[in-house]
């Protein structure tokens, strides 16, 4: 065992929890868990839908490699709680962790930073119909601001959609956004420790968008990577995505979605607990660039020093 590994005294791999994305969130920690015990790191799993605090305590926990996806580990709690408790964890820290969290928050921010991002406005039950297809047109998206993997996202064809789908997103007591619907291809751009690894091009065959069925259930979901963009457009373009890391102070690792506007991302979200399934894309990403799953895990439980 190096001594790299040993100065990692005991891990814990933080998963599962009570968010919307649970199910990813047991996957993508089973896998991290298997992975860092098989390079040799001191390694435990815990759900945080149990008490967990305590665990960590009479475990002597020393750093936790957050497998938490949602409101559960990308929302700064987390991050916050470690930070009481002194132990060292992966990924950004709890500002980075709630402003990315939240769409408008993260758009807003993108926006007044030069950033290209869809067109968007945040509605509620006073919002008329009119004002919201004046500013994005029909079709428009629907989607809460503070969700993940695309749950909770509609493509908005008219005014009966829009008022079915408002009243179904009304009950997640979550700032609603409508938003620019856009035509195309999505891209991801992926961050490792202060380096964006080769963009992903996503073909979501027999889907409206990329939404939840795609990412995760469907096998005719087409990821290519390389991209298909010629090397020096996709270095521009990734460097753009990785000023856009930066201004977030995005650490350890992330994902950036977008679309393409000639050599211009045009910003989704950014995600700073990517899931690592075996549809996710931080993993293919890393495998192009020449890091194999269990290095991946690793690199990114250094972030947590």
């Amino acid at each position: 065992m190096s001594d790299e590994i040993k100065s990692y005294s005991k891990v814990a791999v933080l998963y599962g929890g009570s968010s919307s994305e649970r199910e990813i969130s047991l996957i993508t920690g089973k896998a991290v868990f298997k992975s860092l015990k098989s390079e040799g790191v001191e390694v435990i799993l815990i759900d945080t839908i149990e008490p967990f605090i305590e665990v960590l305590k009479t475990e002597r926990v020393t750093h936790a490699w957050i497998a938490l996806h949602g409101s559960d580990g990308e929302d700064g709690k987390i991050q916050s709680i470690l930070n009481m408790l002194n132990i060292k964890y992966t990924g950004s820290d709890p500002i980075t962790c709630s402003i990315t969290m939240n769409k408008y928050f993260t758009k807003s921010i993108l926006k007044s930073n030069g950033f290209k991002t869809p067109d968007f406005m945040v509605v509620d039950s006073s919002t008329q119909y009119e004002n919201i297809i004046k500013e994005l047109k029909e079709p428009f998206v629907l989607k809460q601001c503070s969700e993940g993997s695309s749950i909770g996202i509609f493509i908005v064809e008219n005014r009966e959609e829009y008022l079915d789908h408002f009243s179904e997103l009304e009950k997640s007591n979550d700032w609603i956004i409508a938003e620019q619907f856009m035509q195309g291809d999505e891209y991801t751009s992926t961050y490792l420790n202060g380096k964006v690894l080769p963009i992903i091009k996503i073909k979501a065959k027999n889907h409206e968008f990329y939404d939840y069925d795609a990412k995760y259930l469907s096998d005719e979901t087409e990821y290519i990577c390389p991209c298909g963009l010629d090397a020096e457009r996709e270095m521009v373009i990734n460097r753009e995505c990785e000023r856009a890391f930066n201004l977030f102070n995005v650490k350890g690792w992330g994902r950036l979605d977008f679309f393409l506007d000639d050599d211009s991302p045009v910003i989704l979200e950014i995600n700073t607990v990517p899931g690592m399934t075996t549809h996710s894309l931080v993993p293919m990403s890393a495998k192009e660039a020449g890091i194999n799953f269990e290095s991946l895990c690793f690199e990114i439980l250094k972030s947590s020093s």
